[in-house]
């Protein structure tokens, strides 16, 4: 994901739908730094994202809508994976990531009990 490595992205909307990038992080009460660093992006890029300087190529578009839709889930499938594993993976693996990661839930669903009352199973 050249994108995501701080590589050159188009200046120009490609057509595809645009994400509010500010608008994710601002929700999730990060800091540009904070957010780069939690989701394996180059901080550079980020700020031209955010300030729309430049655009995310379908590549990233990708990874940001997941990170949109499940913040959580992506930042813990992604702890303790280094940025570059990260940079280096392209959004077919980082599909699959969360999709193993939603397996092993399935596979050790947490305690009714611990559910009912918004526990984390042990």
């Amino acid at each position: 994901m050249a994108a995501m490595r701080g590589a050159a992205e188009p200046r120009h909307d490609d057509g595809g739908e645009q994400i509010d990038i500010a608008d994710v992080r601002q929700r999730l009460r990060l800091s540009q730094t904070a957010f780069a660093r939690r989701y394996g992006l180059s901080l550079p890029t980020l700020r031209s994202w955010e300030s729309r300087l430049r655009v995310p190529d379908a590549a990233a578009r990708a990874y940001l809508t997941v990170i949109a839709r499940d913040p959580e889930r992506v930042a813990a499938v992604f702890a303790g994976t280094s940025r570059k594993a990260i940079e280096q993976m392209n959004w077919r693996e980082l599909i699959a990531a969360l999709d193993a990661a939603d397996a092993a839930d399935a596979a050790n669903p947490a305690p009714a009990d611990a559910v009912e009352h918004g526990e984390a199973a042990p």
